[in-house]
């Protein structure tokens, strides 16, 4: 009789599956104000390149896009929360400068819109202005800036801020001293320089997209002088 061989069974291995890509929430505040008028095609064409030089990278799947545009007459949001690919370009027709700057109100409600929707999100949360605050309500420099320190410091938000000329310099790095995002400050002039602050964006966008939860980051726009560029 022949004996029957005994076939030991290999465990099957069970893969653990990989773990879930963390998601990034860009907040992007644009000022609509009256004085952005200077800069308005600059700012049309420097957004729609910043769009799109973040779609070119293959991270963007895990990019999603708050988008807001304020003024005195009101603050719109043009995205809520949405994936990037799906953000529609600026033009002429969604884009029109008036009014004035209600800089603080502005930060202060954007915050309190998305604090829900970014819970297991990292946060970029983006400034763009070119002026002083003239109009704010709600909010004061004293209370946006403790709002800002709060969500750095219990949620690890990063705020970052370009600034379009000297005015708004001055007010991104007053509203931004003595915060996590001290540095995260861009000078732009009028005129091409302002196109070319939103590719310094976009790299800065990749940054916080590549970077672990968790913390804060404190150096977007290291090395960068763009106050100085294209000014001659």
């Amino acid at each position: 009789m022949k004996k029957t061989k005994t076939v030991k069974k290999t465990p099957a291995v069970t893969k653990k599956p990989a773990p879930a890509a963390e998601q990034t929430l860009v907040v992007f505040l644009l000022d609509r104000t009256g004085s952005m008028e200077n800069v308005r095609q600059e700012t049309i064409s420097g957004f729609n390149t910043y769009r799109t030089d973040l779609l070119k990278k293959p991270d963007s799947k895990h990019i999603t896009f708050y988008f807001a545009q304020f003024d005195t007459q009101s603050l719109d949001v043009i995205h809520d929360c949405i994936p990037l690919a799906d953000v529609v370009p600026l033009s002429m027709d969604t884009y029109i400068p008036r009014a004035m700057t209600p800089l603080y109100d502005s930060i202060g409600k954007t915050i309190r819109a998305i604090e829900e929707k970014a819970k297991g999100s990292k946060v970029l949360f983006v400034t763009l202005t070119d002026g002083n605050e003239n109009a704010s309500r709600e909010w004061t420099s004293a209370s946006i800036k403790t709002l800002i320190k709060h969500k750095e410091d219990a949620d690890k938000w990063t705020f970052a801020y370009i600034g379009v000329g000297q005015e708004a310099w001055a007010q991104n790095e007053q509203l931004a001293a003595g915060t996590q995002g001290a540095s995260n400050v861009l000078r732009a002039t009028r005129g091409a320089n302002t196109q070319a602050a939103y590719g310094h964006m976009a790299k800065a966008t990749m940054m916080r997209t590549s970077t672990k939860g968790g913390q804060c980051i404190s150096a977007c726009f290291a090395g960068v002088q763009l106050d100085q560029e294209d000014e001659h």
